[in-house]
């Protein structure tokens, strides 16, 4: 089941049941415009983040600024705790 949310963000929910011995495979929509990289960088710790390569030299501003707009529209978090973890780690 997919979500969109504005033009950035789409919210995919998928169960875990198409893996092998060692991994996990998702779907990501053929439409992301990330996938034209053919070639990301995968982040996996709490939290999985799919970099495309086009803007995994960028400046990790931007990667952390895409990161909290695309959570705040996918209604994973919001504003308020945002500025609380940034209260945190400052």
């Amino acid at each position: 089941m997919a979500y969109s949310y504005g033009f950035m963000v789409e919210v995919l929910y998928q169960d875990l049941s198409n893996q092998d011995a060692n991994y996990y495979y998702i779907g990501i929509p053929r439409s992301w415009q990330g996938g034209k990289d053919n070639e990301v960088t995968v982040i996996v710790h709490d939290v999985c983040v799919i970099v495309p390569q086009t803007i995994a030299g960028a400046t990790g501003e931007l990667l952390v600024l895409r990161l909290l707009e695309a959570m705040m529209e996918a209604k994973v978090i919001n504003a308020g705790d945002i500025q609380k973890a940034i209260e945190h780690i400052l």
